[in-house]
């Protein structure tokens, strides 16, 4: 069965399918095998898997991460970190280290002179 929708101009466009089955049968039939509402029991007539990709709620932020972020932009997320990190560890350490290698240097001119 299609499915159609009337864009902003008010013409019709696809906007894809849906497969359904309808089945029809005697009272009789339907009492004797009894099938639940979706996918609660008894799951069956046709069975309903679960639903896959859905996103599980936790509190573990990690986990949450992995799931709201697929695994390509995760390994750019985190090169760009790592990169910005090294970056962030170097100048810290420049910025530490820079006195005292400049009052060194003073010092050694000072008694060098």
């Amino acid at each position: 069965m299609p499915l159609i929708s009337k864009n902003d101009e008010g013409v019709k466009e696809n906007n894809g399918f849906v497969r359904m089955q309808i089945d029809i049968i005697p009272i009789g039939h339907a009492e004797k095998n009894k099938v639940g509402s979706g996918r609660s029991e008894p799951n069956q007539s046709p069975f309903l898997p679960p639903p896959v990709g859905r996103i599980s709620f936790s509190i573990n932020p990690c986990k949450m991460y992995k799931q709201l972020v697929g695994p390509a932009l995760r390994k750019t997320i985190c090169r760009y970190l790592c990169g910005g990190l090294c970056i962030v560890v170097c100048l810290a350490l420049c910025f530490f280290v820079a006195p005292t290698v400049i009052g060194g240097l003073i010092t050694n001119m000072i008694t060098g002179a």
